[in-house]
């Protein structure tokens, strides 16, 4: 079975609004934002442009833990939620007024992180609740990689 990586599966969004609507990572409606240099892979915003989804790969060359503490604590931020896992770790909370989340799962054997994150106005909480669910979930399909991934 043909598999891909969570940063490839995003970049289908890459050619055309339709098929960012097909990509079960990102939202119906959600749109690519041009690329950033302090941002490794792409970013899609909502209709009202008030929420921005990332995603990114990375190598997995250091302990567990240590990237998984570099993925949950981050300057100005507070967490409110974090599960760990051994294979995963889903972290939440507050930055000012703005609700942030981030799931990273361990993929390709080990080999490779695949990151999403979300942030979104605290106001909009229950309406992206099921957006949020509805994209951790999705990206467990995405744990295996081809063999040429990330080499």
């Amino acid at each position: 079975m043909k598999t891909i990586s969570l940063a490839a599966l995003l970049l289908l969004g890459l050619a055309s609004g339709a098929a960012a609507q097909q990509n079960d990572l990102v939202p119906p409606g959600w749109v690519r934002l041009p690329d950033r240099p302090e941002q490794p892979g792409p970013r899609y915003a909502s209709p009202d442009g008030r929420a921005v989804l990332m995603g990114h790969a990375s190598p997995a060359d250091r302990p567990i833990r240590a990237e998984m503490d570099a993925i949950a604590f981050r300057d100005g931020e507070r967490v409110t939620y974090q599960r760990r896992t051994r294979r995963f770790i889903a972290v939440s909370g507050y930055k000012g007024d703005r609700i942030f989340y981030r799931k990273s799962n361990l993929a390709c054997d080990g080999r490779r992180w695949h990151h999403i994150s979300l942030e979104y106005p605290a106001a909009d909480k229950r309406k992206m609740d099921r957006i949020v669910t509805r994209i951790a979930h999705g990206m467990n399909r995405y744990d295996r990689c081809r063999r040429d991934a990330g080499r």
